[in-house]
């Protein structure tokens, strides 16, 4: 099956499979990360951990949109913030390759529109290069991704 869960960030759809989902948190406050680049939100807490929140909307080169939910991906080391979550969905035809986002693996169509697969391996690694250009860390988010 290829149950997806559908969210909009910004004024881009995107999906993320869901094997690769933890939670779906509800609103709740995010505190700043001194430092950080602007597509890092701030950090939340969530079972005893830090967590990075990354504001997807800005990391896709749109202007930082309203923030509404927080998706935790697997794992648990990562979370996204998004301006809405639409709730499950099932790909449609989809089409290799993305125009310029290498966390995006395919584009699909869906009940809503045309809408990007997000690869949380992917988008992994390309945060993890890019905080690390910036020396911008919190918690046991480095470890955590270099898998320590």
């Amino acid at each position: 099956m290829n149950q997806t869960l559908l969210l909009t960030s910004g004024s881009s759809l995107f999906g993320l499979a869901v094997k690769d989902v933890a939670e779906v948190l509800d609103p709740r406050p995010v505190y700043p990360v001194p430092r950080a680049p602007s597509w890092v939100l701030g950090a939340v807490g969530r079972h005893d951990r830090v967590l990075p929140v990354i504001d997807l909307a800005c990391l896709h080169g749109t202007r930082q949109g309203e923030k509404g939910q927080i998706v935790v991906l697997d794992g648990g080391r990562l979370s996204l913030a998004v301006t809405v979550v639409h709730g499950l969905t099932q790909r449609g035809f989809g089409m290799p390759g993305a125009l310029h986002l290498p966390w995006v693996v395919e584009m699909f169509i869906c009940s809503r529109g045309l809408a990007g697969l997000i690869d949380p391996g992917a988008l992994t690694d390309f945060l993890k290069q890019s905080l690390l250009a910036t020396r911008c860390f919190f918690g046991d988010s480095l470890a955590a991704w270099e898998g320590r």
